[in-house]
């Protein structure tokens, strides 16, 4: 890729003040969707196919600012169980946002994201979300979704999707990218034996480098956002290095076709409760030059 020669600068349209709506992935059913109730008048609501949908959110700022959150909603008969819970990190290390277990009716979308006590979802005029924003004590955050960059099929053919974002703490709001995972099963289905991992990195400019790494056939795929432009790759070679344990803290590709490769380490950081997910910072080397990203590294399990 010709563009992977220069030296990397800002990335088109990343630092808009105006954050356009991603309506498609938001709004749109899982690529494994089961029957969801029609809907039913006097707001009462149908028994729907026992099932079970999984949206995962990863946020990396172009500042290190890092957000994880995973969507949950189980239904069973006319009963929507839901598992809510969302994190960020700043400079005091990762704090939680959101833990909610509840259970409600089933809607007529079943996969839908709904608002939930400290948690207001606010859509577009398509029923797209357009913000989730958390009220934690006296603490506001608000993610913001932005310009779509591209569709993604994932490594076992969820619906993905990477776009621009905002990230508003205080008041105040930091750029980034934003990845969308979301998938559904029907619990008579096997559930997948082992989870994946994603790691979202960006940098101050803008660019942006997301990494899908499944456990289970050792699949990997990377998607390169560099000068505005986002370009796919199949063959990365990826090893997980474990320091001090089981669990790997540093991971190392390289992408031969886009002649770039990286390391990229767990940053450890406090953290008011248990977090699933990491902060991550990675040097990335394009012929011979190094440059910084930071982002968020977490697993991904499918339902």
């Amino acid at each position: 890729m010709s563009h992977l020669g220069r030296p990397i600068g800002p990335a088109r349209g990343l630092l808009v003040a105006a954050l356009v709506p991603v309506a498609a992935c938001l709004d749109a059913p899982p690529a494994s969707e089961v029957d969801a109730p029609e809907s039913v008048s006097n707001g009462e609501t149908a028994a729907a196919t026992p099932a079970r949908y999984l949206t995962h959110f990863l946020f990396a700022g172009i500042d290190g600012t890092a957000f994880f959150a995973r969507f949950e909603q189980s239904t069973e008969g006319d009963r929507l169980a839901r598992t809510y819970d969302a994190w960020w990190s700043g400079p005091r290390g990762w704090r939680a946002l959101a833990e909610v277990r509840d259970t409600l009716p089933v809607p007529r979308a079943a996969w839908r994201i709904l608002p939930a006590p400290g948690l207001d979802v606010r859509v577009g005029d398509s029923r797209e979300v357009v913000a989730l924003t958390f009220h934690s004590g006296d603490e506001t955050v608000e993610l913001q979704t932005g310009e779509e960059v591209a569709m993604l099929t994932g490594p076992t053919g969820q619906r993905e999707s990477v776009g621009l974002a905002g990230l508003s703490v205080g008041g105040e709001t930091v750029g980034g990218l934003l990845f969308l995972r979301r998938a559904a099963r029907a619990l008579h289905f096997a559930e997948a034996a082992e989870p994946s991992r994603g790691f979202l990195l960006a940098d101050p400019d803008g660019n942006g480098i997301l990494i899908e790494s499944s456990a289970g056939d050792s699949t990997v795929i990377a998607h390169t956002w560099l000068h505005g432009s986002l370009e796919s790759w199949s063959q990365v070679a990826f090893v997980a290095d474990t320091i001090g344990g089981s669990t790997s803290r540093r991971w190392s590709f390289d992408i031969p076709a886009a002649a770039l490769s990286g390391t990229i380490r767990a940053v450890a950081s406090p953290a008011t409760a248990p977090v699933p997910a990491f902060r991550v910072e990675c040097d990335l080397v394009v012929d011979g030059d190094v440059f910084r990203f930071t982002g968020v590294a977490a697993p991904l399990p499918l339902p």
